[in-house]
């Protein structure tokens, strides 16, 4: 009898490591799933084109769409807000365009944003022009205006020929790869930067 009992009890011990084995496996599977969907929503990046910059997953579009969980259009807003304040040195002096809970237009210089070997390195800053417009849970994010100039006023143009400096020829070429991944990633660390604030994610401070 005793001996009776403890197989039932052995096979009830197996039976119950095998029933956990498996919610383990499907906690990982369900991790797993969370971080692709995870991916897909915040997938949409920049991509340099000869047209200038695109949509990476449609050239068509010069936009993409950045979600944010749980908040309207107007909360968003005021969020984008105090971005701004905590990012720029000058605060909304920077902001040259808006409407309350609607639409923001601010401009950006980046001292070092791109560079390209012509021999020597040459380095180039930007002046840039970014709008967004904000609906309940979402923002667009375009670049309205940019232009990358260096030290001796030699501009840097997405498409180009001769003795300029470019990164496409006029027959849609790619002619500086290097170029065109800094830049690429220098908009697509600043739309990861303000998605994450959005979010509620800890923005990174520089000291």
């Amino acid at each position: 009898m005793f001996t009776l009992n403890f197989k039932a009890s052995n096979t009830y011990y197996v039976y119950l490591k095998i029933i956990s084995l498996n919610l383990i496996k499907m906690k990982k599977i369900l991790l797993f799933v969370l971080l692709v969907i995870s991916n897909i929503i915040y997938s949409q990046k920049i991509t340099v084109t000869p047209n200038g910059l695109r949509n990476s997953e449609d050239t068509e579009k010069s936009f993409v769409v950045i979600p944010v969980e749980g908040k309207n259009a107007k909360q968003i807003y005021d969020e984008m807000i105090k971005y701004i304040n905590k990012t720029y040195k000058g605060g909304e002096e920077v902001i040259t365009g808006k409407t309350d809970g609607e639409y923001l237009k601010f401009k950006t210089f980046v001292p070092n944003f791109a560079s390209l070997k012509n021999g020597m390195k040459i380095y180039f800053k930007a002046n840039y022009t970014t709008e967004l417009s904000f609906k309940d849970g979402k923002i667009k994010y375009e670049i309205i205006d940019i232009k990358m100039i260096n030290d001796s006023n030699y501009e840097l143009y997405f498409t180009g020929s001769g003795f300029s400096f470019y990164i496409y020829d006029k027959n849609g070429k790619l002619k500086r790869e290097e170029t065109k991944i800094e830049i690429e990633n220098y908009f697509n660390e600043n739309i990861t930067s303000i998605s994450n604030f959005l979010n509620s994610k800890v923005l990174e401070e520089k000291w």
